[in-house]
């Protein structure tokens, strides 16, 4: 099988965009060969499809059915980046979100590209503690519609992630589940540290950065501290969130490469 991909670095969270139709079935067995060293090497696959709505220019789908943000603002500078919309206004979907999203798009260089996009609203925020080695970490649960989020200001050692994904999987179940420690830099700014599972194809990674887990942090603070603009730091760069009666995340997006991939399936 030989399909055709460009690879994107929104804040160097590195996302492989297949651009061919492939079946749903396969979504799962092909990601999770592409992210593999061999292959792309990269954290996150998305499959570019025809759109339900005859407004989105193109719908996203994401291997496990998730959401992912930054995957969503890597399709918007691709609609740019190829030239799909003549604006750079213009609404996209996604798995994860049942209503169209709105993208603007700024084109910086022909393959650099600041992207800004509408995220949907979380289902539910609850607080829970888990337990790890003995210790009572707490924490709050952010659901969107296909990954949840722990936030905790618990900040762990490297070797903790697993151990925290297994706790936090004990009490709650979603196609994909991110770990996310923050802490506070100065006023409106924060750090993360994400961690992201996907149920589906079992995949754990350290994410230079998250955009859904930079959203669940934003809605979070907005309700304790009033904080509606914040520049969230993470390892690949910074990730800027903008909460309100809708929603938006916004970063640089790159676009590294770009050919086609063989694979045995």
């Amino acid at each position: 099988m030989k399909l055709d991909f460009v690879k994107v670095s929104p804040s160097k969270n590195m996302t492989v965009l297949i651009t061919n139709y492939v079946a749903p079935t396969n979504f799962a067995e092909i990601a999770s060969t592409i992210m593999d060293y061999e292959y792309l090497n990269a954290e996150q696959v998305g499959f570019i499809v025809e759109p339900e709505n005859k407004e989105s220019v193109l719908r996203l789908e994401m291997s496990g059915g998730e959401f992912c943000g930054n995957a969503v603002l890597s399709a918007a500078a691709y609609c740019s980046y190829k030239g799909i919309s003549k604006s750079n206004r213009f609404f996209l979907e996604t798995s994860g979100s049942d209503l169209p999203l709105e993208c603007v798009v700024e084109e910086k260089s022909p393959t650099h590209f600041v992207s800004r996009a509408e995220m949907p609203h979380p289902l539910s925020t609850d607080e829970i503690v888990v337990s790890l080695n003995g210790r009572i970490i707490s924490g709050n649960v952010v659901r969107l519609d296909g990954i949840t989020h722990f936030l905790t200001d618990y900040w762990p050692s490297e070797d903790d992630f697993s151990l925290l994904i297994e706790a936090v999987t004990e009490k709650i179940e979603d196609k994909a589940i991110g770990i996310i420690p923050y802490r506070k830099l100065r006023e409106n700014e924060y750090e993360i540290w994400p961690y992201v599972y996907v149920t589906e194809t079992g995949s754990r990674f350290f994410e230079q950065a998250c955009g859904s887990g930079s959203l669940a942090l934003g809605v979070y603070l907005s309700k304790i501290s009033n904080d509606y603009n914040l520049r969230i730091h993470q390892p690949g760069g910074i990730i800027n969130v903008e909460t309100g009666d809708k929603n938006y995340i916004s970063t640089d997006v790159r676009f590294t490469c770009e050919g086609f991939v063989n694979l045995d399936i």
